[in-house]
Formats: structure tokens, C-alpha cells, sequence
């Protein structure tokens, strides 16, 4: 099963991604939603999910790089949507 790629929103300042932000909507049924903010301090990605079940997390991931985060985000999104994917076989199949 091959999934779209994800939009993001990209923030800039002086050059550098500070923030970005992706949206994921599925027929008004499931929403998913990911957020990826720089911290100056650390020089860290924070990498936020949100959504229902398995996709929320209570702690951010920390990134070395907007692009690991991002990468990161879509091996979450693609395994939630294979989580989708096999309970909607289930529900045809029976």
C-alpha cells in the first residue's frame, strides 16, 4: 500500500525552519496532525503527534535535523494508516 507524501507548512527565519506543520484529514473521519519545533537551546527538532489511539504521543521526539523529524512523522503516519488499512479489511471481510 503506498501512501501520498505530506504537505507541510514551513516557518522560516534567517534562513532556518523554526517550525512546520502537517494536516492529514481522511474523509472527516480521522485526523491526524504533526508539528515539528526547533528548540535553540538544545538545537533539537521536537517532533509532536496528535490524533486518536496510537498516533498521540505525551512526550515530543527530539531530532537532530527538520528532516529526520519529518521522516519520522511519515514512518508514524504510515503505520497508523496500516493499522487503518487492516481493520477496514476486517470490517469488509466479515
Amino acid at each position: 500500500m503506498q501512501f501520498k507524501d505530506l504537505e507541510w507548512k514551513d516557518v522560516v527565519l534567517d534562513g532556518m525552519t523554526v517550525c512546520s506543520h502537517c494536516e492529514i484529514n481522511l474523509c472527516g473521519v480521522v485526523k491526524m496532525e504533526f508539528r515539528i519545533n526547533h528548540e535553540p537551546k538544545e538545537d533539537k527538532y521536537y517532533l509532536y503527534c496528535f490524533g486518536k489511539g496510537s498516533l498521540r504521543r505525551l512526550k515530543p521526539e527530539k531530532n537532530d535535523s527538520i528532516e529526520s523529524a519529518k521522516n519520522r512523522a511519515y514512518r508514524i503516519y504510515s503505520d497508523e494508516m496500516g493499522r487503518i488499512r487492516k481493520a477496514v479489511d476486517f470490517l469488509v471481510a466479515t
